[in-house]
């Protein structure tokens, strides 16, 4: 319980500004005269910077939880967000977003693999994927709570200062967190040898069924990386104006409609999919038709429905998640067991390490438009984007459609 408490808190003190971030951008921008271009490329290269520091983080995680153990582990990597939300409310620039980032945005994918051993050591196989489809509900509803208290303030005080009211709010959250975990957190556990130094040998090591997941993992992953940074540019047109601080109101129902989403199904599909046998194939599998969906699904419904459409395609955004916690599951059945933090931690690094390539060339494919409205830029980046998450969805079901998972 001390887990889903610091997940719930840390996740909301992260969501209270992130997804404003693009939009944080552009005002800093356009106060600085800077035109269309180069915000595309600022936000490319925010999603590249974001996603290669995740690689990392995901690598350290692992080597850092499998050397020490879990519980101090995440203690500590308690800490590092609160150097970028200091960074983050006493400079309003650009360059204190990117200073910020390697410490902010540092919990969830440095912590992830401690995360993911914590379960696989407290909980049988059979109740590893009801586990962590309760660790998503604590984060979606987070989520919701954040995006309640970070609407209003920006439509209040307006992006740059709602942002940095926002980061005073995450402080306290997360101290919060800390305190949680230091009084309550017990578990505690570490990797048999350490080997984390040696990558390459640790990932020819994995089950073949892992390499495979890995593949079509990566490829849906690079349609959440192509188009997801620009989403909120995308949509803010269509709702109400792009100077219109109201606009983060309707921002907000549209990120928490994908939330409550996510919530219906990992209630609906949790016990479904924590059955024994093939149950967990089917979800994982629609989770990466959904990734190439969301993205088709905005250029569809968007421009011709305005916010009814916006609002189906983010229910549709809200379906990747269908077999998410199936997935981490699959991932900790799959992964030696003897060097799991360690080979979770290099899953995600791997997997990182090829998505963060994606941002920039989502960017270049919006400035072929060259204006940040519905266009044949941003057509051609979401359509890029839904065609490789269907190869990841096709490579998966010739995979696992029939053949149970092998370990060797």
């Amino acid at each position: 319980m001390s887990l889903l408490g610091a997940i719930l808190l840390v996740t909301a003190a992260t969501e209270l500004w992130s997804p404003l971030v693009p939009q944080y951008l552009k005002a800093l921008q356009q106060s600085a005269l800077q035109g269309d271009v180069s915000l595309l490329i600022t936000i490319g290269l925010y999603g590249f910077y974001r996603d290669g520091l995740e690689a990392l983080n995901y690598y350290a995680g692992g080597a850092i939880a499998g050397r020490f153990n879990s519980r101090r582990a995440l203690l500590f990597f308690n800490l590092l967000p609160l150097v970028g939300l200091l960074i983050l409310f006493v400079w309003k620039s650009t360059t204190a977003v990117f200073l910020a980032i390697p410490f902010i945005f540092v919990w969830d994918s440095i912590a992830g693999p401690a995360t993911i051993t914590v379960v696989g050591d407290s909980l049988d196989p059979a109740r590893r994927t009801m586990a962590f489809s309760m660790q998503s509900i604590f984060k979606r509803t987070s989520r919701i709570l954040a995006y309640l208290i970070s609407a209003p303030l920006v439509a209040w005080l307006g992006r740059v200062n709602g942002l940095r009211a926002d980061v005073a709010i995450a402080v306290g959250l997360i101290l919060l967190a800390l305190i949680i975990q230091t009084r309550f957190m017990r578990t505690a556990s570490r990797d048999e040898s350490v080997v984390i130094h040696r990558p390459l040998q640790l990932l020819r090591s994995f089950p073949t069924d892992l390499k495979r997941l890995l593949a079509a993992d990566i490829l849906s992953r690079w349609a959440e990386g192509l188009a997801g940074p620009f989403v909120i540019l995308y949509c803010v047109p269509i709702l109400s104006g792009d100077a219109n601080h109201g606009t983060a109101l309707y921002q907000s129902v549209l990120l928490t409609i994908q939330a409550v989403t996510n919530i219906v199904l990992y209630l609906i599909i949790g016990p479904l999919a924590s059955r024994e046998g093939l149950a967990k194939k089917p979800y994982i599998g629609w989770t990466f038709v959904f990734f190439a969906a969301f993205p088709v699904s905005l250029i569809l419904l968007g421009p011709s429905f305005g916010m009814v459409g916006l609002a189906l395609a983010f229910v549709i955004g809200g379906f990747r998640e269908i077999g998410e916690p199936a997935r981490k599951a699959m991932i900790a059945e799959l992964v030696p067991h003897d060097v799991r933090t360690q080979a979770v931690g290099l899953y995600w690094s791997a997997r990182g390490a090829c998505v963060m390539w994606a941002a920039p060339v989502g960017a270049l494919c919006w400035i072929t438009g060259d204006r940040i409205h519905p266009g044949f830029g941003p057509v051609l980046a979401f359509s890029v984007a839904g065609g490789l998450g269907l190869v990841g969805a096709v490579l998966f079901a010739l995979r696992f459609g029939r053949a149970a998972p092998a370990r060797h």
